[in-house]
This record gives structure tokens, C-alpha cells and sequence, in this order.
């Protein structure tokens, strides 16, 4: 009888090990804060998510199974993506939830010190009908980009992309929850000249719901502080990068996408350059975490001589 083969994590043991013990902090602030004061429609993202989590393990049972052990790994992220995906909603409405003031006159005094004025550059680009097309549709860019670097890479088997965009993406929800909880804040079209679209005062309910009690208030765009839509589009390049046909085209919609969360109005210029510190540090923490350590040999180490991945 041949004896069934074992193969370890290698360097990714360290990946797995912070995710498990980043998202157990997340989960258990969630599900204490939430699971019985909150509605607002996250439990059905839970629920999905309990479905597709361990379908996402297909892919690498399927690696596994043909002894590709690398890519195996890379598709091992799949799982804490959609774990990621679930614990995200609660967390927003947990940080409206404290009600901390709004701050959205000192985010607005701090883009005027530097020069800035979003109500008067989103006005000018509603006034222009081509210009404001390109910019709503650069801005829904993202929910075609952060896809692709959620799941090109783990599928195609670049481990370093996906371990690193996870890792980045659980440390920059680390690191900024403090923030937006602390410092919440609408958006720019709160008292100024720019009304904002139906969208952004959909928005602006919601939070104004939440901040009152409601556990029926949708989940939708209610972290201001720093810019998310700019972490991800940057996280997402950075993933997409692995993907040398990809390249091009992920820094241009990414570079389009952060420019559009000024010129629709939905985030104020401090939100943005924040999120590029957030970013930064995240991808920092990852490298950290994903790179081998110097003195373990990935290959020599973890696999034997006969299955040394290719």
C-alpha cells in the first residue's frame, strides 16, 4: 500500500498564522458587537459565506491532488478572502454603531489647507456631462478590479500575489477600524454647494439610521475615513501586478479609480492620502509576513526531494 504523502505550508505557514489569528480578533468583535443588536442584511452575507467558504477549498484540493504544491498554497487564500468578505459588513455598522461625533467640517478644513475644495470640483464636473459619465464609471471600476485580484491570482497559482494581497487587506481593515470608528465622518456633499447624487444621500441615510439605533439601515458606503475605495484599488494593482497581461491595464483603471473618489464627490482628499499611509504600512506588514524566512529553505525544507514544486 503506498503510503499517503504529507506536505506542509513551507513559508506559508506564517500567512495562515496571522490570518487565523488577525481574524479571529475580527470575528469576535463582530459577532459580540452585532449578532444580537444588529440587522441591516449582513447575516445574509454570513450565511452565504458559510456555503461558499468551503467550496473556495476546491481549488486547492484540486493543486494538492496533482501535487502542485505552491499554487496549492496560493489557492489556500480563497477561503480567508470570503471569511474577509463576511466579517467586513459587521464591522462597518459596529464602528457607526459608537457614535462618535462626525467629523466631516474637520476633514473639509483640512482639504482647504491644503488647497482642495471636492464640492467645487464634483460641482464642475456634474455641470459637464462627458466628464461626470467617465467619472461615475471610473469609480464603479473597482467592483471590476478588486474581483479580479481577489481571485486571478489564487486561482492561476501566484502565491506571493495572493498571500500578500489577503494579508495587506486584513491589516488595513486592522489598522483603519480604529480610525473610522473614532473619526466618522458623511462625505463631501454634507453642508456644502454640492447636493451629492441619490447614491451618496442613500448613503448619507444610512448613516444618519445607524447613528440613530436602526437595525434595518442598509450597508452601504459608510466608512469615509480613510478612503477604501483607494486601498483596494491599490491592493488590487499590486495583486494584479503578478499578472505581467494585466499590468497595463490594472495601474490604469486603479489610477482611475482614485482619482474618481474626488471627482464624484464621495470622499474628501485627506480620505484619499490617508488611505495611500494605510496602503503602505499594509504592504509593509505583508511583506513581512509572506516572505520566506532567510534562514528556512521553502523548497528543501517542506518538500521532499520528489515533489519539490516546479
Amino acid at each position: 500500500m503506498r503510503k499517503a504523502e504529507f506536505v506542509g505550508l513551507g513559508s506559508s505557514q506564517k500567512t495562515h498564522l496571522f490570518m487565523l489569528a488577525a481574524y479571529c480578533l475580527l470575528a469576535i468583535a463582530a459577532v459580540l458587537g452585532l449578532w444580537i443588536r444588529s440587522g441591516s442584511g449582513w447575516q445574509e452575507i454570513a450565511k452565504a459565506g458559510a456555503v461558499f467558504i468551503p467550496v473556495s477549498l476546491l481549488p486547492a484540493i484540486l493543486y494538492h491532488d496533482s501535487k502542485q504544491y505552491d499554487k496549492r498554497n496560493a489557492a489556500l487564500t480563497l477561503p480567508w478572502i470570503f471569511m474577509l468578505v463576511v466579517v467586513i459588513p459587521p464591522l462597518a455598522i459596529l464602528s457607526v454603531r459608537f457614535e462618535f461625533s462626525l467629523r466631516d467640517s474637520v476633514f473639509a478644513s483640512m482639504d482647504r489647507t491644503l488647497g482642495f475644495n471636492v464640492p467645487a470640483i464634483a460641482t464642475w464636473i456634474s455641470a459637464h456631462p462627458f466628464l461626470r459619465a467617465i467619472s461615475d464609471r471610473s469609480y464603479n471600476l473597482l467592483f471590476l478590479l478588486l474581483p479580479a485580484a481577489m481571485f486571478l491570482p489564487p486561482l492561476i497559482g501566484k502565491r506571493e500575489a495572493s498571500e500578500t494581497f489577503i494579508v495587506a487587506n486584513t491589516a488595513a481593515l486592522l489598522i483603519s477600524f480604529p480610525t473610522f470608528t473614532l473619526l466618522p465622518a458623511i462625505g463631501p456633499w454634507v453642508n456644502s454647494t454640492f447636493p451629492g447624487n441619490e447614491a451618496q444621500q442613500a448613503c448619507q441615510a444610512t448613516i444618519v439610521a445607524l447613528h440613530s439605533g436602526s437595525t434595518t439601515a442598509a450597508v452601504a458606503g459608510v466608512v469615509c475615513f480613510p478612503s477604501f475605495h483607494t486601498i483596494w484599488a491599490l491592493l488590487s494593482a499590486r495583486s494584479l501586478w503578478s499578472l505581467r497581461w494585466l499590468r497595463l491595464a490594472a495601474a490604469l483603471v486603479a489610477g482611475a479609480v482614485v482619482v474618481s473618489t474626488v471627482t464624484t464627490g464621495w470622499h474628501y482628499v485627506v480620505d484619499v492620502l490617508a488611505a495611500f499611509l494605510v496602503t503602505a504600512a499594509s504592504l509593509w506588514i505583508a511583506r513581512w509576513v509572506v516572505m520566506p524566512t532567510p534562514s528556512v529553505s521553502f523548497a528543501s525544507s517542506q518538500f521532499p526531494s520528489d515533489v519539490v514544486p516546479q
